[in-house]
């Protein structure tokens, strides 16, 4: 290079000076705020991975509880047969006789946007059998409540101690309203 040329034109000699000044400052900027970037995202990451284990605990201890209020023996009644199967086999295991079973779906009274099945059952069997079916279909299967019963004695003379009971079952479908988000 000839020192001439510089010398000669003010522009070049300008040029010469200002050039690495400014390429020095842009480096430096951008590798300033790529820094101060890369100090927030770890920052950042640093406080998502404090938080992360009590919010793991957390969602955990929810499941367990939505586990754990939907019943654990038979947290899967979903529709109107598994709702009349879980009706029928424990009238069958306590010993009460099931003489229909009539299930309708709706909504909830209070929630109108709340899914329910109402289950009217009709049956026979002594005032022990129907307690402990009422006992054992609210036991396993906290959504599962009584709406309503009416016992009368039956009009068969031959058996006295038995009696006949309309009782209504309401069925709340909790992971049908998309409260708990899993299967």
């Amino acid at each position: 290079m000839d020192i001439g040329k510089f010398k000669a034109s003010r522009g070049r000699l300008l040029l010469w000076f200002l050039i690495p000044p400014v390429l020095i400052v842009g480096v430096g900027l951008s590798s300033y705020a790529l820094k101060t970037q890369s100090d927030w995202e770890l920052e950042r990451m640093i406080s998502f991975a404090e938080v992360l284990p009590q919010l793991a605990t957390t969602q955990r201890d929810a499941e367990l509880l939505i586990q754990e209020f939907s019943g654990a023996e038979y947290s899967s009644l979903k529709s109107a047969d598994d709702l009349i199967s879980y009706l029928q086999n424990t009238a069958n295991q306590v010993g009460f006789t099931v003489d229909s079973l009539k299930v309708e779906r709706g909504m909830s009274a209070r929630e109108k946007n709340v899914p329910k099945l109402t289950a009217l059952v009709k049956g026979a069997g002594s005032f022990e059998d129907i307690e402990n079916y009422m006992g054992e279909v609210s036991a396993n299967q906290n959504l599962l409540s009584e709406a309503s019963m009416q016992v009368s004695r039956s009009a068969n003379p031959a058996r006295p101690d038995d009696f006949r009971a309309d009782i209504t079952f309401e069925l709340v479908l909790f992971r049908a309203a998309n409260l708990s988000g899993g299967g």
